[in-house]
Parts: C-alpha cells; sequence; structure tokens
C-alpha cells in the first residue's frame, strides 16, 4: 500500500507538470498615452540597471580580455572571418571598448557581433573572472537582473523580445515575446529625447515601436507574467533549467 503523504506528492506533480504542459508564456501587453509613458520614465531611474561608463583597470578584467580573446581563437577560421566581416578587423581588438560592466549584476560582458544586426556577449563573473555564458546582448536590465534583448533582422524587423536572468553561475532565457503587429524598438528619432525602452516596477516593460496596423509610432507597456512553469522551477529544489547556449 503506497503512504498517504506518497499519493499526495505524486498526485501534486501529477497535476503540476500538466499545468505546465498546457501554460504559455504569458504577457499583458497595453498601449498607453505619451503622456502616461513619459511619467513612468521620469519614475524609471531606480528600476534600470545602466551598464557602468568606465571600467577601471585591474586583475580581472585583463582575465577577462585575455580568456575573450583566447575564446575567439579557439572557434574556427570560417567562424572568425565571419565575425571579421561584420566589423573592421583592423578595428576589432580585444580591449575595454567591447566590454560592458554592470557592477549591480557583478558581470563583464565581451561584446561579439553575431550578425550585422545583431550581438552577442560572452558573460564572465566580475568577481572571479569566470566565463559564464554567452547570450544576447541586454537592451534593458532591470534591478531584479533580469534583461530584455530585441533580436535583429536584416530587414521589416518585428518586436522580437527575448528575456534573460542570472541564477548563479548561469545566464538563461526563460521567456520571448514576438509580434508582427508591431516593427522594432525604436532607438533614435531626431525630434524625442525620451529612453526608447525602460523598465518600470521591475516587471513592466515600457517601450516605443511602430504598429503596422495603425501605420503610427506606439507606445507600449508589457508585462511580464511568471507563468507556472516558472512558479514550479523556482519552487522546487535542484530545478533544471535552460541555460542560454554556450559558444
Amino acid at each position: 500500500m503506497i503512504p498517504v503523504y506518497r499519493i499526495f506528492w505524486i498526485t501534486l506533480i501529477v497535476m503540476a507538470y500538466a499545468a505546465v504542459a498546457s501554460a504559455q508564456t504569458v504577457f499583458y501587453v497595453e498601449k498607453i498615452s505619451e503622456t502616461e509613458y513619459i511619467k513612468a520614465e521620469k519614475e524609471s531611474l531606480r528600476y534600470n540597471i545602466i551598464p557602468a561608463d568606465t571600467i577601471a583597470d585591474n586583475d580581472i578584467v585583463s582575465m577577462v580580455l585575455k580568456e575573450s580573446q583566447a575564446k575567439f581563437e579557439r572557434l574556427d577560421s570560417a567562424s572568425q572571418q565571419e565575425i571579421y566581416s561584420f566589423v573592421d578587423s583592423e578595428g576589432f581588438v580585444f580591449n575595454k571598448q567591447r566590454l560592458l560592466y554592470l557592477p549591480e549584476l557583478k558581470l563583464y560582458g565581451f561584446v561579439i557581433p553575431n550578425n550585422p544586426f545583431d550581438d552577442s556577449v560572452w558573460w564572465f563573473d566580475a568577481e572571479t573572472g569566470k566565463y559564464i555564458c554567452s547570450a544576447n546582448c541586454p537592451t534593458a536590465i532591470n534591478a531584479n537582473g533580469v534583461y530584455v534583448s530585441q533580436v535583429g533582422y536584416d530587414c521589416d524587423w518585428p518586436l522580437d523580445l527575448r528575456f534573460f536572468r542570472r541564477d548563479g553561475n548561469i545566464i538563461y532565457e526563460f521567456e520571448s515575446y514576438k509580434s508582427y503587429q508591431y516593427g522594432e524598438i525604436i532607438f533614435w528619432q531626431e525630434d524625442s529625447k525620451l529612453s526608447p525602452i525602460f523598465w518600470h516596477n521591475n516587471n513592466m516593460l515600457y517601450l516605443k515601436t511602430y504598429d503596422h496596423q495603425l501605420r503610427g509610432y506606439v507606445y507600449l507597456k508589457i508585462k511580464v507574467q511568471q507563468t507556472v512553469k516558472e512558479i514550479l522551477e523556482n519552487a522546487m529544489p535542484n530545478r533544471a533549467i535552460r541555460p542560454a547556449p554556450k559558444r
């Protein structure tokens, strides 16, 4: 006879995994006015992490740059030439100009071009200099360590967002949102001084984009809702998570 407590846990696990199987990524997307967008931006400073303007010379930085160069040299010649084709090969040097430093998250990142429209980052622990993984280049980072990246395309970019977070010695993608109704994030407009994308209240993402149905620019507020899968993974010991692919 199976003990009652085992029956309880077996039932709970079966129900949980059934929920996970049917769970979908939940986003609440809302068009908002420019006035609301401006108000949120004024309050957004404490919710966002900005890469450091300057990076001091130290042993960890030297270690990160040395390992980045070693990783690049371990790539096959075709991959190296592909990267050189995206940038000026003479200007592609392993120095601090290609580094990101996020002191709040204790991360250094060496930026590598994926293609002419997109970059990836080799992430390193800022305390040890140890390589963590490769992941998409961040577009906006919130104070809880979650960052979002806009995926690049050669033309007709949809709004294609990938969401990442750090958990110990890995950085992994945990959500994604893609819409062909909206175009890429509007990073530059001559007549606008507003930030094109920022976090507010940690799980609320604000951005400016182009609405193909309305044929005009719009402001969006996107709430990143925790899914059933995330709740289960964060609640269970030794949880299995999907790390960003190593390169």
